[in-house]
Formats: C-alpha cells, structure tokens, sequence
C-alpha cells in the first residue's frame, strides 16, 4: 500500500521544504521534545515486544502554509533520535537478531490548528507527516526462526498524531499517536514496525 502511495506522498516533505526551508536558516532550534513508545502489533501473526524511547529537536516553520478564517495549516521540521528496545519475553527467540536499534530521523510534520486557543490557554492540533529515518540494524528480533526483517538501514517514517499545545506562551506540548517505518519496498524485504507513542515537548 505505502508503495503505491510512494510517489505522492514523497510530494509532501518536497513541499514542505521548498516553502520553508527558512526554518532551518537558524540552526537554532525552536523546541524540544522526549517521547515515550511501545510497539504496535498491526501484524496479529507476529509476535514482538518493543519499547521506543525518543528525543527530538523542533524547528518551527517561519509562516503558516495556509489560513481559512479559524484555522490554519502549520507545521515543523524534526530531527530526531530513538532507540527501540525489545523487552520480548520468550525461550524461542528469532537467532542472529538485534534486540537493541538506534534511529536518527527527520521529517517535515504538518500540523493542523486553530489560529487562536480555544479554551484560555489550550490549543488542539493534528499532525501528519513523512521522513526518512536510518536504523541500526536490519534484521529485529521477535518470536520463532525468523526475525523482523526490515530489508535495509533506510526506512520511511510516516506519522499521524493529535495533541494540544498550551500555557501562556503555548510554549507546552503534548501529543499521542502512530508512527509506522518501512521502505516501500526498495529492497528485497520490507516488514515494518509500528508503534504508539506519547510526546512531551518544551518551546522557547
């Protein structure tokens, strides 16, 4: 399915960084964020146990790519470093795997928000975006013979979140959501991993 898509969706982080690539002029970044993830079994004949810890730098995009008359479309630029680690309990688990992954990320996010808070301080959002990430290791461990094979050190990772920003500031934030990486088939193998993730992030 992401191969089919592929094309069209690869549009997007193109677009994001043709229109704002002033954001990343300063290298200062404009936030921070920890993330907490447990691996998400989409795949019921699989047998895996992951946890994601995460940290994040956020570059704020300069203007709004878009403006109706309460809402608008917004966005960030995120560079990120993760490590997966399988707290599967088994006797049978997958030989020659890795248990433990690191990832480095990026990817344009677009966000979806009212231009002003809705409730005092409070401000609701939706997030969606594409990047790439590189990881560690290809070959993941998970229950039986075989492991999770991710067919190459580069992945696509594709996210759809939804969270609030607040404070007085709106230098707060908290956001709760799925990210998915595979490589839409650009090697031989191509199993994904999933996960469920809850962000906290400071602003400055």
């Amino acid at each position: 399915m992401l191969k089919n898509n592929l094309p069209s969706l690869l549009l997007l982080p193109a677009f994001a960084l043709t229109l704002q690539s002033e954001a990343l002029a300063d290298i200062k970044p404009d936030g921070f964020n920890l993330t907490y993830g447990q691996y998400l079994p989409i795949r019921s004949a699989r047998n895996a146990d992951y946890d994601n810890v995460r940290i994040g730098l956020v570059w704020e995009w300069e203007e709004p790519l878009y403006q109706w008359d309460s809402v608008q479309l917004d966005g960030f630029f995120e560079l990120s470093g993760s490590r997966w680690n399988s707290t599967l309990k088994s006797k049978n688990k997958s030989p020659n795997s890795a248990s433990e992954i690191w990832a480095v990320s990026f990817s344009p996010v677009f966000r979806v928000m009212p231009i002003r808070p809705l409730w005092e301080n409070v401000t609701p959002f939706i997030d969606a975006g594409v990047g790439g990430t590189w990881i560690s290791e290809k070959d993941l461990e998970k229950e039986k013979t075989s492991p999770i094979n991710m067919g190459g050190h580069f992945q696509f990772e594709v996210r759809l979140m939804a969270g609030f920003r607040f404070g007085n500031e709106q230098q707060y934030e908290l956001r709760y959501g799925w990210i998915h990486y595979s490589n839409a088939d650009l090697y031989k193998h191509n199993e994904s991993m999933n996960f469920h993730l809850v962000t906290a992030g400071w602003y400055w």
